[in-house]
């Protein structure tokens, strides 16, 4: 942006202004009357901002008439003759004046650009940047310096059926669970441990609770599979799926056999613990059992934060006297649903809605090849169409090993060989 400078002389016109006050002492100490005339061009040429150079420049200005001006460039004239230097000097008296003034501005305006950088963070900005400080903050936790506490998803306290999710409450204080209710990005409940100054730590346990009907609809919708895919990536090693029965379990929407079959598979391929119930009060009662049990389990323990890869590595163990937790901040952030996923995440989200392709199928192909576009070169540099289709059939996958077979794989080849219009 320009900036438009005027540039004043304190005295532009030194040498006129001099002869005026000299005559205008000898006016007055004569007593003559054009003592008033030269007072009058005497302040005109003070106000005047700009350097004259002759007695015709001067008749611009009031109370310069026509024979102070002849008068002034007769004056001229003979100074002149002594000394040609004082218009030469007068010019570059101002040009110098002017460079200084220039050069001023441009240093202000450099100090103006430094400070708008410098500027006060907006209030997001300042968000974020304490949200990370927060992360970095190692919390320390005391024997006895924290409560441990039940947190229950919003989602089990309200809903379409409401006066059945009511009941998690309710149940929950009749049996003396103390628990808070706030928003869970993973998991229906999990066990903090809070200090009295707010922080918190998660508790190495999560529970997913379902009721039998919810159980087949979440398979035959694909939320199974992707759910458990959350639950064993959220950082916490033990997970448990708590499953009510729905009244005498018929009229499921899928075979029995296959619901205690998927709970099989999960207990045994993804390592979850399957507790069932009858209702949903023993629900409640398993978790209040639980959460006596982790408070006298935690209560005498020093706690620490740390990260996900540290408490992968490092799992510690329960008997331990200082066990490493994650933040339930960091937990929260790290398990939204609309968290940044990285391809290969998504590419197993993906591949878990194929049917018959379940978490440990999903997690082999992907291993093999971690994205879609590593998958499609590797079927373009088949030599032909069968072995293509057979490209993924030797891929084992369980705990068993079992490779995924040439049905499994043609229909793969089938999907991802397709071209959609």
């Amino acid at each position: 942006m320009e900036t438009r400078l005027e540039v004043r002389l304190r005295e532009p016109n030194p040498l006129f202004t001099r002869w005026l006050e000299r005559w205008l002492r000898e006016a007055e100490r004569r007593q003559q009357r054009s003592q008033h005339k030269l007072r009058q061009a005497l302040e005109a040429l003070k106000s005047y901002p700009l350097p004259l150079y002759s007695g015709r420049d001067l008749a611009v200005l009031r109370g310069f008439g026509g024979t102070l001006c002849q008068l002034i460039d007769e004056e001229l004239r003979q100074h002149r003759a002594a000394s040609e230097a004082q218009p030469v000097a007068t010019t570059a008296q101002y040009e110098e004046q002017v460079q200084q003034v220039v050069q001023a501005v441009q240093e202000k305006q450099q100090k103006a650009k430094q400070k708008a950088k410098q500027k006060k963070p907006t209030k997001k900005a300042q968000l974020e940047q304490a949200a990370a400080e927060e992360r970095e903050r190692v919390v320390e936790m005391l024997p006895g310096g924290f409560e441990v506490l039940l947190l229950v998803d919003t989602q089990e306290t309200s809903g379409k059926n409401k006066r059945v999710l009511d009941q998690t409450r309710s149940y929950l204080q009749s049996l003396g669970a103390e628990h808070e209710v706030r928003r869970l990005t993973v998991g229906d409940f999990l066990w903090i441990a809070r200090a009295a100054d707010g922080s918190e730590l998660v508790l190495p346990y999560i529970v997913e609770r379902k009721r039998m009907d919810d159980l087949a609809s979440s398979i035959r919708d694909g939320r199974f599979h992707e759910q458990k895919h959350r639950l064993r990536q959220c950082g916490l090693p033990h997970v448990i799926y708590l499953i009510e029965d729905y009244g005498d379990n018929e009229q499921l929407g899928l075979p029995l056999d296959s619901l205690l079959q998927a709970l099989a598979n999960a207990r045994i391929q993804s390592g979850i613990q399957v507790v069932r119930t009858e209702n949903h009060y023993r629900s409640m009662c398993y978790l209040a059992g639980m959460s006596r049990a982790l408070r006298q389990l935690f209560l005498g323990k020093s706690l620490h934060s740390v990260d996900r890869v540290a408490l992968g590595v490092s799992r510690s163990c329960l008997t331990d006297r200082r066990v490493g937790l994650l933040k339930f901040r960091a937990l929260y952030e790290d398990s939204a649903k609309n968290a940044q996923l990285t391809v290969r995440e998504v590419f197993v989200q993906q591949l878990l809605q194929l049917h018959s392709l379940s978490l440990d199928r999903a997690l082999a192909i992907v291993e093999r090849y971690p994205t879609p576009r590593l998958l499609l070169d590797a079927y373009a540099a088949c030599g032909e169409v069968e072995q293509a289709r057979r490209l993924l059939a030797g891929i084992t996958c369980g705990a068993l090993e079992r490779p995924l077979g040439e049905k499994l794989s043609q229909c793969l080849y089938d999907f991802y060989g397709s071209e959609f219009r």
